[in-house]
Order: structure tokens, then C-alpha cells, then sequence
């Protein structure tokens, strides 16, 4: 009898105390902290090594893909990766072993638990490109573009040359042209030139006649053809010219002498001596034909605008005269 008592005693302790025992050790798990579940992500199977909390490790597994898709340029946010799809199963793969690479170093048991998935049946298709909008952008610079006529002003200096060299000094000149190109497609172009010089006569040509003062003035025209060189720049270009025309000279020769005679002024008269003209040649010689050459360079300044120079040779016959030119002229085209 006592001893069945002892015994149903010891049960009975036994049973209570197995509850209490598992309390204890639940309690005490409980305050170690929560444990870490393993995870799945890119085929990876990542497990704490040192009690990492579950949010420790989200924040570990993001900082770590964003650091392999930098590695590897496979984006998991994407669909297909956001890589071609033949490079889907490798680029994918390696994010993957870039990633476990990354949470070893940080504390963490990773193992490959699963192939990797094959790519997408499909990829989303891609956007449409934005509509093309045509938008004309003026050049930076002024051009020199395709005009069938353009009138011209020029200016300069003449210079005399052989024995027209001997008898007078060089003078300024002055003209206005029209140039007409047919085409764009061939660089030829007629041009129409007039223009006018004024030249003071040397001492030989007033020494004929016993002469103190004198000039000519040559006035005409030429038609010319010219053609524009080829050039790389759209903003310049050089040209040639050439061609026959028709030039008149007028030559005016003065005496001027002291003469006596009688002197007003604003009050009174009376005799004294001034200059006055006792002698006077004018000369206009006949419309001779001439022939001229010449080279051009012409730049853009505005939208129809340009400068030029151009220096040409000019010789009017008949050849017995000599009469020789280079007229040296700046100008404007429009």
C-alpha cells in the first residue's frame, strides 16, 4: 500500500514538471530573439549563421541585388531581366552567384536550392519610339546658297601699269554688276560690270602741250563669264572671271597761269594778278574694245549677303595704245 502510494506520488511530479520544463525552454528561446527563416530568392537558399533578424536579412538581400545588378546588369525587377533573351539564363545565373557571394560575405549560409527559371514566354513589347518631329535649325554661321541673280556695288584703287604707268597715276573706281547663274547644278555664271576711274596725269602727258594740271576719266562695261571654284567651306569661296568689253577715255589738260587784270573784293577793285585757265585740252577717244581676267574671293555675311575682292587685268585695244589696267576692287553682292 505505501509503496503504490510513492509511486502514484513520483507520476503525478513527473507529469507537472514536464510542462514547466518546456515553458522554460520556450521562455528562454523567446528571449534570445526570433529565429531567422531561410529564405528563397534567385534560387538561393540563405540561412543566418549569427541570429540575423528577418529584417536584417531584407535589408542584406537588397543591398546585395542592387550591388550584383550593378555587377552583372540583370535587374530581377524586370521582366526578362532586362537583357536580351538568349543572354536570359546566363546573366541570370551569374546574378545569382554574384548575390551568394555577397550574403556569405555579410554572414550568411547560401546554397543553390533550385535551377534557375527559364526566361519568360514572352517579353513585353517595346514602347513605340516618340514621333519624329522635323525642326529647322538655322546654320551658326551666314552661308553662301544658290541665288540665280545677284547685284553687286564694288569700289577700290586702279592701278596703271606699262607705259599708261608713264603717263598716269593710279585712281579710285567705283561700279555696279549683275550676275546670273542658270543653274546650281553647274558653277558658270554670266556677269554684267560697269564702272568708272579717275586718274591724275603725270608730268609726261602734260608736258605735250606745256600743261600744268590734268586727268582722264575711263568709263564702261564688261560681260564676263565666271566660275566659282570648288571649296569646302559652305561660308567662302573663290572664283575666276574673264570675258570682252567696251571702255571710252576722256582726258582733260589744263594751263593755268598767272594773269594780271583787275581784283574786286567785297568792297573795292583794283588791278593785281590771280591764276586763271588760259589753255584747256579735252580729248574722248572713241568706245574701244577691251578684254580683262581676274580672280574673286567671296564671303557670306547675311542670309543674301556676301563681301568680295577681286583684282583683274584690264587691256583696251588697240594694242598700239598700251593702255593698261588693274583695277583692285571691295564690294557687296545681294
Amino acid at each position: 500500500m505505501t509503496t503504490q502510494f510513492f509511486s502514484c506520488t513520483s507520476l503525478i511530479l513527473l507529469l507537472c514538471a514536464s510542462p514547466l520544463t518546456a515553458f522554460a525552454q520556450q521562455a528562454t528561446s523567446s528571449t534570445s530573439g526570433p529565429a531567422a527563416v531561410p529564405t528563397i530568392a534567385e534560387n538561393l537558399s540563405v540561412t543566418p549563421k549569427f541570429g540575423q533578424t528577418e529584417q536584417q536579412l531584407t535589408a542584406d538581400r537588397t543591398e546585395c541585388g542592387q550591388w550584383a545588378r550593378g555587377q552583372t546588369g540583370f535587374d530581377a525587377g524586370q521582366i526578362g531581366g532586362g537583357v536580351a533573351r538568349p543572354d536570359y539564363t546566363a546573366r541570370r545565373q551569374q546574378y545569382g552567384r554574384a548575390v551568394a557571394a555577397c550574403l556569405e560575405g555579410r554572414g550568411y549560409n547560401v546554397r543553390f536550392a533550385a535551377p534557375a527559371n527559364a526566361p519568360p514566354a514572352y517579353y513585353p513589347p517595346a514602347p513605340p519610339p516618340p514621333p519624329y518631329v522635323a525642326r529647322y535649325s538655322p546654320p551658326s554661321h551666314p552661308e553662301l546658297k544658290y541665288h540665280p541673280f545677284a547685284v553687286q556695288i564694288d569700289g577700290g584703287y586702279t592701278v596703271t601699269t606699262g607705259a599708261t604707268s608713264q603717263d598716269l597715276d593710279g585712281g579710285g573706281n567705283a561700279g555696279l554688276g549683275l550676275t546670273w547663274f542658270p543653274t546650281s547644278v553647274l558653277p558658270v555664271g554670266i556677269r554684267v560690270d560697269g564702272s568708272y576711274s579717275w586718274f591724275r596725269a603725270k608730268d609726261s602727258l602734260l608736258n605735250t602741250g606745256n600743261f600744268t594740271s590734268g586727268h582722264e576719266d575711263l568709263y564702261g562695261g564688261d560681260a564676263d563669264l565666271q566660275l566659282n571654284l570648288a571649296h569646302r567651306s559652305s561660308a567662302m569661296q573663290f572664283y575666276l572671271f574673264g570675258g570682252a568689253g567696251w571702255y571710252r577715255e576722256q582726258t582733260v589738260l589744263r594751263q593755268v597761269s598767272i594773269v594780271s587784270g583787275t581784283v574786286c573784293g567785297f568792297y573795292y577793285c583794283r588791278p593785281g594778278f590771280f591764276p586763271a585757265v588760259t589753255a584747256e585740252q579735252r580729248t574722248t577717244s572713241d568706245w574701244d574694245h577691251a578684254w580683262n581676267a581676274g580672280v574673286g574671293f567671296e564671303t557670306a555675311i547675311a542670309n543674301r549677303a556676301s563681301f568680295f575682292v577681286e583684282a583683274r587685268y584690264l587691256r583696251i585695244l588697240p594694242n598700239s595704245n598700251q593702255t593698261k589696267f588693274v583695277p583692285i576692287t571691295f564690294g557687296l553682292r545681294f
